[in-house]
């Protein structure tokens, strides 16, 4: 259990609250845990009593547990509703798990509730993952499912933006289908997970990927000579090939490598943990 911090002096509440997290997972591996990297779950393993982590950075995480909690009062469990049920496959030997927030088997839906920010309303990579994962072991436990979603409850969501812009989410909340993948084409990468977590466990090595790292892409920038602005940026330098170099000057920007530098629990104890390669 990583030591909680309380640099900005956040009320004890909030600070007990986050200390007192009663979620542990479930079987070898939770849904979670396999679609990320297998060097920071192992890492965090390792070094799970010398990490330290400050309360200011699991608010959102808290409050994302505050919605599952709302559901639970709701009383959403009705018949033919599976509501925050903890599934498990084997794999490999390992027993995979993931929770389902809600479940509408005889539609066939399986719904997810996500606190998250408006850059998100056209869904993510990660969540198509983790949903294709949940619906995959909902397939093992006896449950077809068609049609996967994220509720999106946006914490930067505004009411001027949303009047201003159509193409903005109308609302705090919103229904973000997410793409399905075959059973068996999310069967091949979950074994292929299980198989790179397995490695990591063993000790070999295993270093996370760009995007696992969050990294922000390498930029190229067109800056006439004498400018301090560019006068345009692209994402490759042959954008450029063209330019009179006697004018221009192409200009490499690195990109960041986000979690790495500022979110990543393990960065003390990882190899990876700078900015750039």
């Amino acid at each position: 259990m990583a030591k909680i911090t309380n640099m900005h002096n956040l009320p004890a509440a909030i600070v007990a609250a986050v200390a007192n997290d009663p979620y542990t997972g479930g079987g070898d591996i939770s849904t979670t845990k396999l679609i990320d990297s297998p060097q920071i779950r192992v890492l965090g393993g390792k070094h799970k009593d010398d990490l330290s982590v400050d309360v200011s950075e699991r608010v959102w995480a808290l409050l994302g547990q505050a919605v599952h909690t709302i559901l639970e009062r709701a009383g959403l469990k009705e018949e033919g509703m599976v509501v925050e049920e903890r599934l498990y496959a084997e794999v490999n030997g390992w027993q995979v798990s993931g929770q389902v927030d809600r479940m509408h088997c005889d539609l066939g839906k399986l719904s997810d509730y996500k606190v998250t920010t408006v850059y998100k309303k056209n869904g993510s990579d990660g969540w198509t993952r983790q949903l294709n994962v949940l619906r995959w072991l909902a397939h093992q436990n006896g449950h077809e499912i068609n049609q996967l979603e994220v509720i999106g409850i946006f914490r930067d969501w505004r009411k001027t933006e949303a009047e201003r812009d159509m193409s903005y989410p109308q609302a705090a909340i919103m229904a973000i289908p997410v793409p399905l993948w075959s059973l068996e084409d999310t069967e091949e990468y979950i074994r292929e997970r299980v198989y790179a977590h397995q490695a990591a466990s063993r000790g070999e090595e295993v270093l996370c990927t760009d995007e696992e790292r969050w990294f922000s892409g390498n930029k190229y920038a067109l800056v006439k000579h004498g400018a301090k602005r560019a006068t345009r940026v692209s994402d490759t330098a042959a954008d450029f090939d063209g330019a009179d170099l006697t004018e221009y000057t192409v200009e490499e920007r690195r990109g960041e490598y986000k979690r790495c530098a500022h979110y990543c629990d393990v960065r003390l104890f990882c190899k990876q943990r700078v900015t750039h390669d």
